[in-house]
């Protein structure tokens, strides 16, 4: 199963950074029949794993991290290598990738637009909205889920929605929380000092975080029923914020189990020396069905 998880994981590591070479440099060596050395053969044994249809869902992934995860890289180097991709494979292949990117361009169109209406209206929200409008059928399937948001990001999605309804009749929006993420002033008094922290969360630890506006202590029992999630998910999102890298949260009683009656409040004492910091999230454990399908997918493999 590890060996299972790393080849994956070499995988989606491989094709994002074929998706971030300009065209040019992977025709030349990635891609090349002719290569020489480590890295025309390790792309060239990932060009023909495409070529044969085993890495398209790693590609669309990879892809997706890159665009929605990285925006900041640009999609420039993600359209140059679907360019390159199309010419080798055709458009069938690529029509998921191009409608990807071309989603992204989108997207910043509807976001300025937005912003002009906010204006225009003289509307004011309490928190800064950025919103990617992805398009079902190009991207991987994401699950939804019935997540109650706190009140100050609530605002900002009903006045999205009303503005995107009057754009179009004929498409719903459906939010996907778990590729979201927010940014979070955290005010600490450590040493009796006042500090502020920015804290980059995604958008499940923020709706924890926003709960401890209203009330210094909640037991994990109300945290879920404020938020209505799944009690084994919420776990993985409150350990992270309580006993990971990053203590914001101190938990009572203290350890990696979690109780209904356990008892999180804010760590007012936090303190660390960045002030921008990247909450990491903690790895979900894998269940019995999807341990028998990695198992499963390595048999198939070892036929090839």
């Amino acid at each position: 199963l590890r060996q299972q998880g790393h080849r994956h994981e070499r995988h989606r590591r491989a094709a994002l950074h074929l998706l971030r070479q300009p065209a040019q440099k992977v025709g030349r060596a990635a891609l090349g029949r002719g290569a020489r050395g480590q890295a025309g053969e390790g792309g060239a044994a990932l060009w023909l794993s495409v070529r044969q249809g085993h890495l398209l869902p790693v590609l669309q992934e990879a892809a997706c991290e890159a665009l929605l995860l990285a925006p900041s890289v640009g999609a420039s180097a993600e359209r140059s290598m679907i360019a390159k991709l199309k010419l080798r494979c055709g458009a069938q292949f690529t029509s998921k990738l191009e409608g990807m990117v071309t989603d992204m361009n989108l997207s910043q169109d509807i976001q300025s637009a937005f912003a002009e209406h906010v204006k225009d209206k003289e509307l004011e929200l309490d928190t800064d909205l950025t919103v990617q409008v992805l398009t079902t059928g190009f991207w991987p399937t994401y699950k939804s889920d019935e997540l109650n948001l706190p009140k100050e990001m609530l605002q900002c999605i009903e006045t999205f929605k009303a503005f995107y309804d009057l754009r179009t009749s004929h498409r719903r929006l459906r939010w996907v929380h778990s590729l979201g993420s927010a940014t979070v002033v955290g005010k600490f008094t450590p040493s009796g000092k006042s500090k502020e922290h920015d804290l980059l969360v995604s958008t499940y630890q923020a709706c924890i975080l926003l709960l401890f506006n209203e009330a210094d202590s909640m037991t994990f029992s109300d945290i879920q029923g404020h938020l209505n999630l799944p009690a084994e998910e919420l776990k993985r999102y409150v350990l992270s914020l309580c006993v990971g890298k990053y203590k914001i949260l101190t938990k009572d009683p203290a350890g990696r189990e979690v109780a209904p009656t356990d008892t999180l409040s804010c760590n007012a004492t936090f303190f660390d020396r960045h002030q921008r910091i990247k909450v990491p999230m903690i790895a979900p454990k894998m269940t019995q069905e999807e341990k028998d399908a990695a198992l499963k997918e390595a048999e198939l493999e070892r036929k090839h």
